[in-house]
């Protein structure tokens, strides 16, 4: 199934991707609130940050399958590129694009930022899409996505920025995951294997930075996080999150330009999650309440030609499984080399922690998860990324590198077993951990050429060395992208998107639910249908205010499937416009 098509669709077509950041029109956040700009650790009176709020990428770039097929490069050069075309985006208060799809699906986005006072500003946002007809490639399915949030910053306010939002979620998915053709069921053993899914999620974000970074001053930075997400068949979850850190600059040596810097940060991180089911005919509570706690003390110097982050993370955790100790010590060592007048640079680093499960990212990801869930604490034993990054002739940006993770409960999906006995196959997923070990080998290039055309090509290769499992069940071994950008004119532009993954795997349960079946229990290892998934699409300028867009989706009507039993739709038309005012 399109786990993010479906789930979130409309932050998959409207939201902001990391691939989208790279592009050249306008600056991309990633939600509607405005993160406080974060001054660089080793910087010396920083400006202040310009007080606005950022606005949506407006070049259909088919963000939903940059978002399905999240590749993990990273476009970033020793200088970033700045081509000489690249155009910068009109200052506007609000922003709107409307649309239909071919189902008469309507998208639909409105953003306003404004300064209430001059140090002030309001950001406010609105997100919609949802099905009117039928999906029926593989059975009719329908869904509905909406999004309302609304934020406060400041640029400064006695020499401290301060930003804060709330928000609002509404998912829904009623996605069978079941050919009807070969499986035909009543209305009543639908709605009871493959109910209509609800998800509902209220939140909130507090964040205070420093607004100026002096030698010998000490600065701090806070952020608080809070959501509550729920569903209607009664699974609940309660997610705390606060970060605080704190560092004294000083120029202990060198050039008094590039000061040193200590600093240790703190963490805290607290989910509760909660729901009912039935087992053996009998209801069933089912609830988990996990902490976190992390302190990371630091070390920070640098220079022209190096940068080096020396420290040491402790992880603490509430709950013990596998033997995992209440207590894990990481390393958080770092650093970079620049040459050639810094258009090269080697970096390496080696790190790991903690990271807690929780049922929010679990439905985010795959929105076809049962409710008997265990929350465990992932515990990244050791992790290396090293590699090199470089541009030439400001033409070409190049990152080649190497990642290694060692990870202890790493989840991943699988079909649920408790199925009722007459449906005899499995429709939901279920979340199995493993100790895992990852060699990732990554490669990204863009390339932007003066005649308005631009090329950005990405691949990876993933080997996984699994504990106990037989294959890393959905996780692909290779990812690769390309994508292809044409600036006609100023008024027209046309992009296609081609994705590819390809060795995937899903487990299949092939003797029926897990009260009649052998022990162990018996399953076939599937191999699934490689992703080829070309999108096309155009934009065209009336002037700065109007403006029209068309989108083509899956251009060659592919039924591969992102997770096993739920592929994909085939071929989609969009189309609509974009309005500044």
């Amino acid at each position: 199934m399109k786990t993010k098509y479906i789930s979130i669709v409309l932050a998959l077509l409207l939201s902001i991707s990391a691939f989208a950041q790279h592009n050249e029109e306008v600056t991309i956040e990633g939600t509607y609130r405005p993160k406080v700009n974060k001054v660089d650790k080793i910087v010396l009176q920083p400006e202040t940050p310009e007080q606005k709020f950022e606005m949506p990428n407006t070049e259909t770039h088919l963000m939903d399958i940059d978002r399905r097929f999240p590749l993990d490069l990273e476009k970033l050069s020793a200088q970033s590129y700045s081509g000489k075309n690249a155009r910068m985006p009109e200052s506007t208060k609000n922003f709107l694009m409307a649309g239909f799809g071919t189902r008469i699906s309507p998208v639909f986005l409105y953003k306003h930022n404004s300064n209430l006072t001059k140090n002030l500003g309001l950001g406010v946002g609105i997100k919609h899409y949802s099905s009117w007809l039928d999906i029926k490639d593989y059975a009719p399915s329908s869904f509905m996505n909406n999004a309302f949030e609304i934020g406060l910053t400041s640029s400064k306010y006695k020499n401290v920025q301060l930003e804060g939002d709330v928000y609002y979620k509404n998912d829904m998915v009623h996605y069978y995951g079941v050919n009807l053709l070969n499986h035909p069921l009543t209305d009543e053993q639908i709605e009871l294997c493959c109910p209509k899914q609800i998800y509902n999620t209220i939140g909130g974000h507090f964040g205070m930075a420093p607004a100026t970074t002096r030698t010998g001053e000490v600065n701090h930075h806070l952020s608080v996080d809070y959501h509550y997400t729920f569903d209607k068949t009664y699974a609940r979850e309660h997610s705390v999150e606060t970060e605080y850190g704190l560092g004294y600059t000083q120029s202990w040596w060198g050039n008094k330009s590039h000061p040193q810097k200590i600093g240790m940060d703190l963490g805290f991180q607290w989910e509760h999650f909660a729901s009912n089911h039935v087992e053996y005919f009998l209801p069933v509570i089912n609830q988990w309440s996990l902490y976190l706690i992390k302190v990371n003390p630091f070390f920070e110097m640098g220079d022209e030609f190096y940068k080096l982050h020396l420290g040491v993370r402790l992880d603490g955790v509430n709950r013990v499984q596998n033997g995992d100790q209440f207590l894990a010590v990481c390393p958080d060592v770092s650093g970079s080399l620049f040459v050639l007048d810094k258009k090269l640079e080697f970096y390496a680093g080696l790190n790991g922690g903690r990271k807690l499960t929780t049922y929010s990212n679990l439905i985010t990801e795959n929105p076809f998860v049962g409710r008997k869930l265990s929350m465990l604490a992932q515990n990244v034993k050791l992790g290396f990324d090293g590699g090199v990054r470089t541009n030439i002739g400001e033409v070409v940006d190049l990152h080649l590198g190497v990642r290694y993770r060692h990870t202890d409960n790493d989840p991943f999906f699988v079909h649920d077993r408790s199925v009722p006995e007459w449906q005899g196959f499995p429709n939901k997923y279920d979340v199995v951990y493993d100790e895992t070990q990852l060699v990732s080998v990554l490669a990204d290039m863009r390339v932007k050429l003066r005649d308005g055309f631009t090329v950005d090509m990405g691949f990876a290769y993933n080997n996984y060395k699994m504990t106990n499992e037989d294959c890393p069940w959905h996780r692909p071994k290779m990812e690769g992208k390309l994508k292809l950008t044409y600036d006609v004119n100023d008024k027209l532009a046309f992009n296609t998107t081609f994705l590819y993954q390809g060795g995937r795997y899903a487990k299949d349960w092939n003797n029926g639910p897990y009260w009649m079946t052998k022990y162990p229990p018996q399953y076939d290892v599937v191999k699934l249908k490689d992703v080829y998934d070309l999108s096309l699409g155009a934009d065209y300028r009336f002037n700065d205010q109007l403006s029209v867009f068309a989108k083509l989706d899956n251009v060659l009507n592919q039924k591969y499937q992102l997770y096993y039993g739920y592929p994909v739709e085939g071929i989609q038309f969009f189309a609509g416009l974009k309005m500044r005012f």
